[in-house]
C-alpha cells in the first residue's frame, strides 16, 4: 500500500492506494504545520488522517510500504530528517519520504513534474523544477506575501481606513459586519487584545472575492488586483533567477484564492507576468496537492508511474468537497 499526505496549517489530508493506483481510503484531520503547533501535535494530526484512510480501506499500518508526506513546516534540511524519523518511528510507513507541501503541489499540478506552482492557501507557497533538474521552494519566504491571510488582513484595514477617514467607503464594511458581527470599533478592540490573528484574517479572504463578485466594489477590486500583481513578482523574480525569462514556462495555479469567484485575480496576475515573461503559460493545477504526494510515493518505491496508475488515481480520488476547508 502507498500513502500520500498533504499537511498544512488548516488541514491534513491523506490518500491510500494499492499498487495499481486505486485509492482505497482517505482521511483528514486538523492542521499539521509544526511551525504553528507543537511537533507532537502535528504528528498526531498526520496519524489521525492516515488512520482514517486505513480504517476505510480496512488495512493496518503494517500494510504501508511507502509514504510521501508533503508538509508545511518541512523547510530546513534538519526538518526533513526530524519529520522522517518521527513518522517512521510512529509506523506511518516502512519507507518514509518527506517533502515540502509546495513541492507536492507542483508534482500534482504538472504531469511532467516541471514548471512553477503558485499554491495560494493561508500563505502563498511556491515551488519550481526546471528541465535541468534545479529545484526550489519558498519555505519561510512565504510568510511574507499575498496569501489568504494577507488578503484578509487587507480587508480588515480597508474597513478600518474607511472608519478613520484614511480610505474610501467600501462594501467590505457591511460584509465583514454581517460575517463576524464586528463593527470598526469592535474590530480595533479585537486587534488590541490580539484576537485578530492569521486564522482570523485567512477566514476573511473568501469575503473579499464574494463582495467584489456581488457589488463590483472599487476598494475590493483594488485589493484583488494588487494581490495579483504581487503574486506575479514570484514568477518574474524566479524566471530571472533561473534563466527562464524567454522560456515556455508553465505556471500552475493551485489553492483556495485561485478557486474564488471572478477572474480579476487571474487577469491581474496574467497581465503582470506577461509583461516580463511573455511566453509563460498560466494553467490550473491538474490535481489536489495530496495526489502529488501519492505520485512521489510510487516513484520512490521504484515503480513506474504509468498512465494506467495515474488514471486510476484520478478516477478513484475522493470528491472535491472532501478537500474543502471546513
Amino acid at each position: 500500500m502507498y500513502v500520500g499526505v498533504d499537511g498544512g496549517k488548516s488541514k491534513t489530508v491523506c490518500l491510500l492506494a494499492d499498487a495499481t493506483g486505486t485509492i482505497l481510503g482517505w482521511g483528514r484531520s486538523g492542521g499539521s504545520d509544526k511551525a504553528a503547533v507543537p511537533v507532537d501535535e502535528a504528528i498526531d494530526a498526520i496519524a489521525t488522517a492516515v488512520d482514517a484512510a486505513l480504517a476505510e480501506a480496512r488495512v493496518t499500518r503494517n500494510d504501508l510500504a511507502v509514504g510521501c508526506f508533503g508538509l508545511a513546516g518541512a523547510d530546513w534540511p534538519e526538518d526533513f530528517i526530524l519529520l522522517r524519523d518521527i513518522l517512521q518511528e510512529r509506523g506511518l510507513a516502512r519507507d518514509v519520504v518527506v517533502r515540502n507541501d509546495a513541492q507536492i503541489a507542483l508534482r500534482a499540478a504538472s504531469r511532467s513534474g516541471l514548471g512553477l506552482v503558485l499554491s495560494a492557501g493561508t500563505h502563498l507557497s511556491v515551488a519550481l523544477r526546471t528541465e535541468s533538474g534545479q529545484e526550489w521552494f519558498s519555505g519561510w519566504s512565504s510568510v511574507d506575501g499575498p496569501g489568504g491571510s494577507e488578503a484578509g488582513r487587507r480587508v480588515v484595514w480597508a474597513v478600518l481606513h474607511e472608519y478613520d477617514s484614511r480610505g474610501a467607503p467600501t462594501a467590505l464594511t457591511g460584509a465583514l459586519f454581517e460575517a463576524t458581527g464586528l463593527g470598526p470599533e469592535e474590530l480595533l478592540r479585537a486587534i488590541s487584545r490580539g484576537a485578530v490573528d492569521e486564522q482570523f484574517t485567512a477566514g476573511l479572504a473568501p469575503l473579499l472575492f464574494q463582495t467584489y463578485a456581488a457589488t463590483s466594489d472599487a476598494v475590493a477590486a483594488g485589493i484583488i488586483a494588487d494581490l495579483g500583481r504581487e503574486i506575479a513578482r514570484w514568477v518574474t523574480g524566479l524566471s530571472d533567477r533561473f534563466g527562464l525569462m524567454a522560456s515556455d514556462l508553465d505556471v500552475f495555479l493551485a489553492g483556495g484564492l485561485f478557486r474564488a469567484p471572478g477572474d480579476l485575480l487571474r487577469e491581474s496576475l496574467a497581465a503582470a507576468v506577461r509583461a516580463t515573461v511573455p511566453r509563460a503559460r498560466l494553467l490550473p493545477a491538474e490535481h489536489e496537492p495530496v495526489v502529488g504526494a501519492l505520485y512521489e510515493a510510487f516513484e520512490h518505491a521504484g515503480g513506474a508511474l504509468t498512465t494506467g496508475v495515474v488514471h486510476r488515481i484520478a478516477a478513484s480520488a475522493p470528491p472535491p468537497a472532501f478537500f474543502e476547508t471546513a
